[in-house]
């Protein structure tokens, strides 16, 4: 019979024996900037090199019909750290200079959700963020976002006896243009440790919605160049991951912040302008290598950052969801829609959208779409467009300039026979029901997300 102070000392024994600590759940969120989906190796380009965004999405999974929300740098970068669409969180246009634009008071960002759960935070790169008191950040380095080597190290220098568990972005300056003028793309200054890849003009592929002519061709051979760098860089941040012995803990995300800044990418809700790389790779999958084919957003990201970290957040209902439980499922159900919102990109480039998108049919609702179409910055003045105009041509790739310039109220498109989006059904009758229905679902949800536009406009009703 064990006696009672045996029982006691036994006690003391058992709760002192050391336990293993639950493992850190961090994340590192991988951005670039203005790059379409469909310019990647693992995304079916044969021409541009991006051996480590191929492997990544060997070793994880690369979601086929993944969507910015909205086609302009700082508006999306605010619906990744919210989980908040554009009209919901405040930033409807660039923060930065005379654009001005920022969250709104009453709005959390995931930087600030997670630092309560005792996490460290880190943006390395480019930031476009306002107010900054809204995200609370460990190291905040937005210097040489386009040298990846020195990324790479300042990487490594945030991960270095990291006893704590993190959520990292690192935000890439590539692809964006690097100027207006020339070809607009291309590595103008040298980078120490890294040596450019070079791509005939020759050999590139112009996308339907563009001409093709010489000028547009050495334009993406430079935007291909920026490409395979930024993807150098993802290479020296995952590498640094793995020396720091956290490639075995640590979600990691790759996406761009929306699409090419060529005109009818930027600034759109055309599929150029929203559909992105997507690419997941979660410690233990049981499927590496899959292509998913549910519908996400960057509205997801935040709501799956909150669960992988297992973060509580209530303080109100975000717009999208966790992608975690279907990261293993290659076509789950009630993935099948996405809802972009877009309202500007300059302070002089309002034009606000509303889309829902389903897995064949797209639906735009041009709000103010009495007024021409106004180009953003990054495409009115770059050459593509200018030398196009003074042109005289009537067509930009497979649309004319008028349709281009002058857009109807709804706007629907079969993406499984018009993929580059030429041909509008909205008022031909055969989709009549159709184009209705889906302009009843997104008026809808926006009305339950209290979208102000909604006070005012409406999909089919006259305006207030």
């Amino acid at each position: 019979m064990i006696r009672r102070i045996d029982l006691a000392v036994l006690f003391l024994f058992v709760v002192s024996l050391p336990v293993d600590a639950a493992p850190q759940r961090n994340v590192l969120l991988l951005i670039s900037d203005n790059h379409s989906w469909y310019d990647c190796g693992c995304y079916g380009n044969p021409v541009v090199r991006t051996p480590h965004l191929d492997q990544l999405a060997a070793d994880g999974v690369r979601f086929r019909e993944g969507f910015a929300t909205t086609a302009s740098c700082g508006p999306s970068r605010a619906v990744m750290y919210t989980g908040l669409l554009t009209h919901a969180n405040g930033q409807y246009a660039h923060p930065h200079r005379e654009h001005n634009q920022q969250l709104r008071e009453d709005v959390v960002t995931i930087f600030s959700m997670v630092k309560e759960n005792g996490y460290r935070t880190g943006l390395i790169g480019k930031d476009h963020i306002k107010p900054l008191e809204k995200y609370p950040l460990d190291v905040h380095d937005r210097r040489g976002s386009r040298d990846v080597v020195a990324m790479g190290e300042k990487v490594d220098a945030f991960l270095a006896g990291a006893d704590t568990p993190f959520f990292l972005v690192v935000s890439f300056h590539d692809p964006h243009p690097t100027s207006i003028d020339g070809a607009g793309w291309g590595i103008t200054k040298p980078t120490p440790g890294y040596e450019p890849v070079t791509y005939p003009p020759r050999d590139v592929i112009v996308p339907p919605f563009l001409p093709d002519n010489p000028e547009v061709r050495e334009g993406i051979a430079g935007y291909y160049q920026q490409i395979s760098r930024m993807d150098t860089g993802v290479g020296n941040t995952l590498k640094a991951l793995e020396a720091n012995g956290h490639r075995d803990d640590t979600l990691v995300i790759f996406i761009a912040d929306h699409g090419t800044s060529e005109p009818g990418a930027m600034g759109t809700h055309y599929e150029p302008g929203v559909r992105v790389p997507f690419i997941v790779r979660k410690p233990g999958m049981s499927n590496p290598g899959l292509v998913n084919e549910a519908l996400v957003t960057f509205a997801d990201l935040t709501p799956t950052i909150l669960d992988w970290t297992e973060t509580p957040f209530d303080g109100y209902r975000l717009h999208g969801r966790s992608f975690l439980p279907i990261l293993d499922a290659p076509d789950a159900p009630g993935w099948d829609t996405a809802l972009l919102s877009h309202v500007a990109h300059d302070v002089f480039a309002y034009y606000p959208m509303r889309t829902l998108r389903t897995k064949r049919y797209k639906l735009i609702w041009n709000v103010n779409w009495r007024s021409e179409y106004p180009l953003p910055i990054d495409a009115v003045q770059r050459r593509t467009w200018v030398a196009n105009r003074e042109s005289g041509a009537e067509t930009i790739g497979l649309r004319t300039i008028e349709d281009f310039l002058h857009r109807p109220r709804l706007e629907l498109y079969d993406l499984e026979n018009d993929p580059w989006e030429a041909t509008n059904l909205a008022e031909d009758p055969k989709h009549a029901e159709r184009a209705r229905s889906m302009a009843e679902e997104l008026a809808t949800r926006l009305e339950e997300q209290g979208d102000p536009w909604m006070r005012k406009f409406h999909p089919w009703k006259r305006e207030q």
